[in-house]
């Protein structure tokens, strides 16, 4: 697909409005970063007061979603929950938002946020310094109260045992880099146009997992890079129990070395 795209940064946040004084604390965070600088852009898709004047840099794209979305896990009961919640999501065509703000895009590299992530300082010179030869990268990404979350993760590596929620998911070390990764759809960064070719799968909202599936169909295309000198920050405190560890990855590390040294596998 030819795109004519200008060189610099659009960063896609969808939003529900629920905490606008987290999310302009994000995007504070961006213009900040990017002061004096004219290559980058905001896209804000779904409802928030932010709306509703003109705010620099901004291009807001309002939407708002019927009340109920049935849900494609229909009723396997996606979330588990013995409720009616677990078949319908009140705000959750999520990858149908972020697919909207990619073609809205004006510049080459996106960074797709939810909006309680904001950039620390030096993001956008970390990006600078770390170059351009990537299709899909990300950065450490830390919670509000500094420890890692949800960053450079595997998800399926055949060396590890599967967790009881039936995968391996786990926080890898920023060296090591897997066939086997999840980028999670809370924040990361890809180039427009490899993105505009692996859109995200619309018929799968809120909670159904749409950026696993996004991350398995794209890892046979290109290999996920970590850009180590950018940090993002979460705003507001996220699960504790949502975040693995990357004690699963050294747990397993023996088991790996064990399964390479028996041909059981053939790489990272």
């Amino acid at each position: 697909m030819a795109i004519n795209m200008e060189e610099g940064w659009s960063f896609c946040f969808v939003t529900g409005g629920t905490d606008d004084a987290v999310y302009a604390d994000c995007l504070t965070s961006i213009r900040n970063d990017f002061v004096g600088r004219d290559d980058f852009e905001i896209i804000s898709v779904g409802t928030s007061s932010f709306h509703d004047e003109p705010q620099p840099h901004m291009n807001a794209i309002e939407f708002k979603e019927p009340v109920f979305h049935p849900s494609v896990r229909n009723f396997r009961c996606a979330r588990k929950t013995k409720s009616l919640k677990s078949l319908f999501y009140r705000t959750g065509a999520i990858s149908h938002k972020k697919n909207i703000a990619a073609k809205h895009a004006r510049f080459d590299k996106i960074c797709f946020m939810h909006d309680y992530v904001g950039l620390e300082p030096g993001w956008a010179a970390g990006f600078d310094a770390f170059g351009d030869q990537w299709q899909v990268a990300m950065t450490t990404v830390f919670n509000k109260d500094g420890t890692r979350h949800r960053d450079w993760l595997n998800w399926d590596h055949p060396a590890i045992t599967p967790s009881k929620k039936n995968n391996s998911a786990c926080l890898m070390p920023y060296d090591i880099t897997t066939n086997h990764m999840y980028i999670s759809g809370t924040y990361f960064c890809v180039k427009k146009h490899f993105f505009m070719d692996n859109l995200l799968d619309e018929n799968l909202f809120w909670g159904d997992g749409e950026d696993v599936e996004w991350s398995k169909r794209v890892r046979e295309k290109t290999q996920f890079t970590f850009n180590p000198h950018s940090v993002v920050k979460y705003r507001k405190l996220k699960d504790l129990e949502g975040a693995p560890y990357d004690h699963l990855w050294t747990d397993y590390q023996d088991q790996f070395n064990q399964a390479v040294a028996q041909g059981k596998i053939l790489s990272l």
